[in-house]
């Protein structure tokens, strides 16, 4: 059995399946394929061919809808499993996606964790000033102002940055300090709130519970008419 995974997973995973005896080998794929849907529904379904050709019969997702960046995922002759969620949230809380509205205030949330921390906002922060030198000098000055300007600006939604804590998580301490810095880099208030490892020790074990969508070949995910998370023929 394998797991295929994005790589904001892998903090927790690699702390918990020591924990799992018959833990699925993990495959990670770097975080941020989310933002180009057709780069990460390409990047999974080459994985998935790969995984296929080496005997996977079995394969867990760990991704949400992803912004339907999913849709069109399939497999050829493996069955594939994947959370019935839109993104990872749901999966680093513990929480079904209809309980994550509550918890995340209505959406004005910037959620943080150990892996958002170590693959993308702690290195977003870091290449700032690369960023500005690079649209400097193929923009002009004028306009690497705005473009920087315009990243400050999609944070203007959000009312706080919340850190997802896991207890017993190794190096903690160290956490807590980089989800405080980046909180303080984006202008908002910091909190932070208790995460269940159920949902993330379910990805290990199989994903065999009711949270879990199960997809044959041939099959992917989407929504229905009324915003649930089912399998559908693929096109």
């Amino acid at each position: 059995m394998y797991l295929l995974c994005c790589e904001v997973f892998r903090p927790e995973l690699e702390w918990l399946a020591p924990a799992f005896p018959d833990a699925p080998v993990i495959r990670y794929l770097e975080q941020g394929l989310h933002d180009h849907p057709d780069e990460l529904r390409r990047r999974l379904c080459a994985a998935i061919g790969e995984l296929e050709e080496e005997g996977a019969t079995r394969i867990i997702l760990g991704y949400g809808l992803c912004g339907r960046g999913m849709t069109g995922v399939t497999a050829r002759r493996a069955t594939l499993v994947l959370p019935r969620v839109h993104d990872c949230i749901p999966v680093l809380l513990g929480c079904p996606q209809s309980e994550l509205g509550h918890i995340s205030r209505d959406g004005s949330t910037y959620w943080m964790s150990a892996g958002w921390l170590r693959y993308s906002q702690l290195e977003f922060i870091r290449t700032r000033r690369e960023r500005y030198d690079d649209y400097l000098q193929r923009f002009g000055s004028e306009n690497a102002e705005f473009l920087m300007a315009q990243e400050r600006e999609w944070l203007a939604n959000y009312t706080n940055a919340c850190l997802i804590r896991h207890e017993g998580f190794p190096r903690q301490a160290d956490v807590e300090r980089d989800a405080r810095l980046v909180a303080e880099d984006s202008g908002l208030p910091y909190r932070s709130t208790p995460g269940r490892t159920d949902f993330l020790r379910a990805l290990l074990a199989g994903g065999t519970d009711e949270r879990f969508l199960t997809l044959l070949p041939g099959q992917t995910v989407d929504l229905d008419g009324d915003g649930n998370i089912t399998a559908v023929k693929a096109e």
